[in-house]
């Protein structure tokens, strides 16, 4: 997806998400569904630009953010989920 088909406020959410946690570029922007260089580039941008950062408004919301990271979130609790009965059946 392009860089343009996301908000300003989906790329400070996204920004946000990376800088609070301890958690690398690649582990957020799975989370998050995507590119790993956009997240390197909106952090550039936000930082360098500050207010001016990101002046095209795209397509996605902080709603959609929520919505990528929960899918996310339950993705792993499944993946845990399975390796938990696969060990209780060995």
């Amino acid at each position: 997806m392009s860089n343009n088909s996301y908000t300003k406020e989906f790329k400070i959410k996204a920004v946000e998400l990376l800088e609070q946690r301890n958690k690398s570029v690649r582990q957020v922007a799975k989370e998050l569904g995507v590119a790993e260089n956009n997240l390197y580039n909106w952090r550039k941008q936000l930082h360098k630009k500050q207010e001016n950062a990101f002046p095209n408004q795209p397509k996605h919301d902080e709603k959609e953010l929520e919505l990528r990271r929960l899918k996310a979130r339950i993705a792993e609790h499944e993946e845990g989920r399975e390796i938990l009965k696969n060990n209780r059946k060995t």
